[in-house]
C-alpha cells in the first residue's frame, strides 16, 4: 500500500501526458520536466488561438491560459473571472472554445439526487483542466505538492480534486463525458458535494476528503434524499467499509477508498 501511494504521488505530482511520462520514465529527474511542461503549455497557446475570431478573444484565451490554473477545482464566476474587466458572455465564449479543445471543464452543479438529472447552468460551476501535473507547473505549486506528506494537504486539497476528478474522466470512454458535482437546493444550504457518479441507475456521491465521518455533512445531506445507500470517500488511508448513520438515521455503507483506487471504483463497488 505504501508503495502504491508513493507512486499515485509521483503521477499525481507529474500527470499523465505522455511526452511528460516518457520523459520521466528515462531520467527519473522531476526538475527536468519543467522544459516539457512549458513547450506543452506554448503549443496549447499557439493552437488555441487559432480558434479566436478577433483580437481581443485573443486576448482573453491568453488571460485564461495564464491565470485559470491557479483557480483549479475552484468553483468561479465568469463575469470579471480572476480579476479580469471582461463580462460573463464575453467570459463563456472564451471558456466553451477552451472547452472544445478538452484542455479544461466547466463541470457546473445538479440538485438531483437520482437520474435522470439536470445540470444548473445558472450556479456557479468547478474549473478542472486536463491534467494535474500541468497544472502543478503552471500554477507553481510544484514544491508545495512534492512536499506534502498526504495529497489532501497540497494546496488546500485542490490538486487532490483535480487528481480525482481526472480519474472518473478517465473511466468513461465517451468523448461527450463530463462531469458534475452536487448542491442542495435549499436557500441559505452551503452543501456540496464534491463529485457524482452515475452507476447504473443510481447517482453515487463522491467526497475528497480526510477525517472523520461525522466532517462529512454534506454526503450525509444527499444521502438523506437518495434512494440507494452507497456512498465513497477518497482518502490516502488504507481501503476500508464503514456503516455510517446520517443525521436523519438512515444508514449509509461508506466505501472509504485509496486514491490509487479511484479508476477501479466500477470494480469495486460491484
Amino acid at each position: 500500500e505504501d508503495k502504491l501511494a508513493s507512486l499515485f504521488k509521483a503521477y499525481t505530482l507529474i500527470g499523465g501526458m505522455p511526452e511528460v511520462i516518457a520523459h520521466y520514465a528515462a531520467k527519473k529527474d522531476f526538475v527536468a520536466l519543467n522544459t516539457v511542461y512549458e513547450s506543452l503549455l506554448t503549443s496549447y497557446r499557439d493552437d488555441v488561438e487559432t480558434y479566436a475570431r478577433n483580437e481581443q478573444a485573443r486576448n482573453m484565451i491568453r488571460f485564461v491560459l495564464q491565470e485559470g490554473w491557479r483557480h483549479t477545482a475552484e468553483r468561479i464566476t465568469l463575469s470579471g473571472f480572476s480579476g479580469s474587466p471582461y463580462r460573463s458572455r464575453e467570459m463563456g465564449e472564451t471558456f466553451r472554445t477552451l472547452e472544445k479543445t478538452f484542455l479544461l471543464e466547466l463541470c457546473y452543479p445538479t440538485s438531483d439526487v437520482l437520474v435522470p438529472f439536470m445540470k444548473d447552468m445558472k450556479r456557479a460551476p468547478k474549473l478542472l483542466w486536463l491534467d494535474c501535473g500541468l497544472v502543478n507547473y503552471a500554477a507553481a505549486v510544484q514544491r508545495e505538492v512534492f512536499g506534502a506528506m498526504d495529497i489532501l494537504d497540497a494546496w488546500r486539497g485542490k490538486i487532490a480534486e483535480q487528481v480525482v476528478g481526472q480519474e472518473l474522466l478517465a473511466m468513461d470512454n465517451r468523448v461527450s463525458a463530463q462531469r458534475v458535482f452536487w448542491v442542495r437546493n435549499k436557500k441559505g444550504s452551503e452543501a456540496e458535494v464534491d463529485f457524482l457518479w452515475q452507476q447504473g441507475h443510481q447517482l453515487v456521491p463522491i467526497e475528497v476528503k480526510s477525517g472523520h465521518n461525522a466532517k462529512l455533512k454534506s454526503l450525509h445531506s444527499f444521502m438523506e434524499h437518495s434512494t440507494h445507500s452507497t456512498a465513497i470517500r477518497v482518502w490516502s488511508q488504507p481501503f476500508s467499509i464503514d456503516q455510517v448513520r446520517t443525521t436523519g438515521g438512515k444508514t449509509v455503507t461508506l466505501y472509504n477508498i485509496p486514491f490509487y483506487y479511484v479508476g477501479q471504483l466500477d470494480q469495486l463497488i460491484r
